[in-house]
């Protein structure tokens, strides 16, 4: 990733919402620095305490509290966990490290605490080391200093890199989002780069050409043919924006529109119905909350390919092979008179295993499945007025019309000349 600072990594409003309630629960002092110990924002009680303070308020009480917090981050990065120290002042500090992608991005800073009450070796010490200030007050700033015992500082250490690690898996998965928008922006204008390349017609007058390819796309979904909805899907998206000019509301009426259709049609292909409709609720319930265009379209790819998995939940990474060449193989061969016993063959396994496979992975024998695809393409087919249905019936595999005639009213609850009457 490019963000290699906790500048540009962490959000600001988060990390107080955060560490900021950690604070004010603990008491304890919290603050972001980068990797040069500079601090970029105190959290929670926005202020130090006043003995750091007054131990800052020279130029060169600064500069050492800023290498005693560079040195503490550097020593944090390098074993990963929290690092406890005593700054040049004597007081107790942890630091927790802010790692992604091996790179040490910052610190937080926690603590200014005693572990115990200042005694007189203590207080030789911080004269010795602070002659240029007024030791009677830095005396008095330092009984105010919290005392917390080693127990204590010990548990909110690891209470914070709790934290920490919970912030930037969080922001990890942030970017991972946004990588995700950026990506599909540039596969939609990618496309119409190629289509003006192939002077395609972008535009389109209505829905009607949209409406095509959306029937065609919900078809490959009862199939189960990932590799043909993956790019029907592509290719939608990308005309809804065109026909759109990206308005986000019409685009997001579309989308949701476009999910419920293909939760049905993953239900119709064998996906478990209360599984695709648990799925489809969480679906509309994030789109509702989303404002962006590209969000719209990367949330509706992984929808629909949770709808896919769900036809094909399979358990054994061998059996989804097979299932999966043997669908292709039907795909690509429906129009001839194919047999369970030639794709059990050209599988090199026996009919009666992928009789069981089908019965077991897709809840419907092989002759359902390749009557279901028959089907499927004698719809598309019979959108063309240069077909009749006779021609229709011969050109998906069916010997006899009657027959097909029959198992079309079954499936689509017309006869096919009804059908394609209805459509011209």
């Amino acid at each position: 990733m490019s963000k290699n600072n906790i500048e540009s990594f962490i959000d600001p409003k988060y990390l107080e919402e955060v560490l900021g309630n950690f604070s004010k629960a603990t008491g304890l002092h919290i603050e972001a620095v980068n990797r040069k110990g500079e601090t970029l924002a105190i959290l929670g009680n926005k202020h130090r305490s006043d003995f750091c303070e007054f131990m800052r308020s020279t130029s060169k009480g600064e500069k050492k509290c800023l290498a005693s917090y560079k040195d503490a981050a550097l020593e944090a990065s390098k074993w990963n966990e929290p690092y406890f120290f005593r700054c040049h002042a004597g007081i107790v500090i942890w630091a927790v490290p802010i790692i992604l992608d091996n790179i040490f991005l910052g610190c937080i800073i926690c603590g200014q605490v005693l572990l115990w009450k200042p005694d007189e070796f203590f207080l030789r010490e911080l004269k010795r080391g602070s002659k240029d200030l007024d030791f009677d007050i830095l005396q008095e700033k330092v009984l105010s200093l919290s005392i917390c015992s080693p127990e204590q500082s010990q548990a909110a250490a690891d209470m914070l890199f709790v934290v920490v690690n919970h912030i930037v898996k969080r922001n990890i998965h942030i970017l991972e989002e946004e990588n995700a928008y950026r990506l599909e922006s540039l596969k939609i204008k990618a496309d119409l780069e190629n289509r003006k390349k192939k002077k395609s017609n972008i535009e389109f007058t209505d829905y009607g050409t949209y409406l095509k390819k959306e029937r065609r796309f919900l078809s490959y979904i009862r199939l189960g043919d990932k590799t043909r909805c993956e790019s029907y899907l592509k290719n939608l998206l990308t005309d809804l924006f065109t026909k759109t000019a990206g308005d986000r509301d019409t685009i997001k009426i579309r989308i949701l529109e476009l999910a419920s259709l293909s939760s049905r049609a993953a239900v119709e292909g064998g996906a478990d119905a209360e599984q695709v409709m648990a799925i489809l609720k969480d679906f509309n319930d994030e789109v509702n909350r989303i404002e962006r265009v590209e969000e719209f379209f990367v949330k509706v790819h992984k929808v629909i390919a949770k709808f896919l998995d769900g036809i094909f939940n399979l358990a054994n990474k061998k059996h989804l092979s097979l299932v999966k060449n043997a669908r292709n193989y039907i795909i690509e061969n429906y129009h001839k008179p194919i047999t369970i016993k030639a794709t059990a063959d050209h599988l090199f396994i026996s009919p009666s295993h992928l009789s069981r496979l089908f019965r077991l992975e897709l809840d419907c024998t092989f002759n359902d499945y390749l009557t279901r695809v028959r089907v499927e393409k004698a719809v598309e087919l019979l959108k063309k007025p240069e077909f009749s249905v006779e021609q229709v019936s011969k050109s998906v595999g069916f010997q006899s019309q009657s027959y097909f005639a029959e198992i079309f009213r079954k499936y689509i609850g017309v006869t096919p000349l009804i059908y394609k009457n209805s459509l011209f």
